[in-house]
């Protein structure tokens, strides 16, 4: 039988380690990924990143606000709100196929109650949706990627009171409309198949009563709001068409002066005044945020990561095995041989002649070191070392080991533990009288 190591536990372990690692590093990027969808939204031509950048470049206070913490309504000026939600009374239904996905008008849920709250705390501009998903994912503003106009209409009815509330759009591929800064200066907004609208309850600010893009509305709950019913006055398709970019920067500007420009891509209303988080007291809500999305796959990734340590350390019940092989380990490895040697069967007589070979090296290193083993572990140099040190040992060792050199390979198992016992009676006895030899003499050459 060979001594050579057993180095399968440990490649089994590392491979287990390798797999928790996968798993970790999985639902990592499944986070990131789910993070990013909200960025790409911002970052895509129907996003808001365009307008960011450019107030920021003219010194406006502006920022992104996602949610997750109270604002000081008293700090904030104006809050852009983007609905990318044609249906604000309902969640979305995600699509099934690519058709789907490039279709659906429905991209990122908010409700008509949580606009209403925003707009009771802050003044409020609501952007209205008019292109479907298709335009974000191939850039390309085709009119058949336009939202259904009835649709955009549910949106505005549920916001403003009447019958009279409607969704239009321009003739022309590029329409314009003109705008008087507050300096008295002439600018003209320009827009890709404008969609205006035409409601009682608002007055127009771009456009005209027939048809207006942005109005200072009278809201369902008694509120005023302005309302922006084209998009691409202010997104990244359309900011640097006509004079967009000039003109958003005078409107805004007044709205800066008085406070932070939002734009708000939160789902809820989380505005408050000092007083009421002052007063407000810590319940169980406040927890239960953590544990929301996107922190729900953060702690699924933590407890499948704790699933698989606690597997693994099930798997390995105890300490790692000994890589490295110890030659001098006489007796147990007389005891592993002796053990395969019974449960083996089929080639007992081929086994044992194995197993001589390794017991030999066993007692070699035992008696001289690992250093000098390999020297004295074969027979012809193991014999010449007995009939030195115990001749009298040396013709029975002799005997034993050709015994088991000539057992043929399909021999009987007690034929072949014979044979064992009688090498090992003797390769004890060898062992037991040169305890005080620690290494062999050697002769000068020559």
């Amino acid at each position: 039988m060979s001594d050579t190591p057993n180095l399968q536990p440990a490649q089994g372990n590392a491979g287990r380690v390798v797999m928790i690692f996968i798993a970790v590093f999985a639902v990592g990027a499944l986070l990131y990924v789910m993070s990013q969808g909200r960025q790409e939204l911002r970052r895509s031509p129907t996003g808001l990143d365009g307008l960011r950048a450019w107030l920021v470049a003219q010194d406006e206070p502006v920022q992104n606000f996602t949610g997750g913490w109270p604002v000081d309504k008293e700090e904030v000026g104006l809050n852009i709100l983007p609905i990318y939600d044609t249906n604000v009374t309902a969640r979305r239904i995600s699509p099934s196929t690519q058709e789907e996905l490039l279709m659906q008008q429905d991209e990122f849920d908010i409700f008509l109650g949580s606009i209403e709250d925003k707009s009771r705390e802050v003044t409020v501009m609501a952007v209205l949706p008019k292109w479907r998903s298709g335009m974000r994912l191939t850039g390309i503003a085709h009119p058949l990627l336009i939202a259904e106009p009835a649709r955009i209409e549910d949106v505005l009815t549920d916001i403003i009171p009447g019958r009279d509330v409607s969704i239009r759009y321009s003739r022309t591929p590029f329409s314009e409309f003109v705008y008087n800064t507050l300096d008295g200066e002439r600018l003209t907004a320009v827009s890709y198949a404008a969609q205006m609208f035409t409601a009682e309850a608002c007055e127009p600010m771009i456009g005209d009563s027939d048809g207006m893009l942005l109005g200072r509305c009278d809201t369902r709950w008694g509120t005023k709001m302005l309302i922006l019913s084209d998009p691409d006055l202010v997104n990244n398709h359309g900011l640097l068409l006509g004079d967009n970019a000039f003109i958003i920067r005078d409107f805004i500007a007044p709205f800066g002066a008085e406070g932070r420009i939002l734009i708000d891509y939160s789902r809820r209303s989380w505005f408050s005044s000092p007083e009421e988080r002052v007063a407000r007291e810590r319940d169980w809500a406040d927890l239960l945020r953590f544990f929301e999305p996107p922190f729900t796959l953060m702690w699924a990734g933590a407890v499948l990561s704790l699933l698989l340590i606690l597997w693994r350390a099930f798997m390995r019940f105890g300490p790692l095995r000994d890589s490295v092989g110890r030659l001098g380990a006489a007796k147990a490895l007389a005891i592993g041989a002796r053990a395969n040697l019974m449960r083996l069967s089929g080639q007992d007589g081929a086994l044992a002649n194995e197993y001589a070979r390794a017991r030999l090296a066993a007692t070699a290193s035992a008696l001289f070191g690992p250093a000098h083993a390999r020297q004295f572990s074969n027979a012809e140099a193991f014999l010449s070392f007995t009939k030195r040190r115990h001749p009298d040992l040396a013709g029975p060792l002799a005997g034993a080991l050709n015994n088991l050199a000539a057992m043929p390979k399909g021999a009987s198992a007690g034929q072949a533990m014979a044979a064992v016992s009688e090498l090992e009676r003797i390769l004890e006895q060898i062992t037991d009288d040169s305890r005080g030899i620690s290494r062999p003499s050697r002769r000068p050459q020559g």
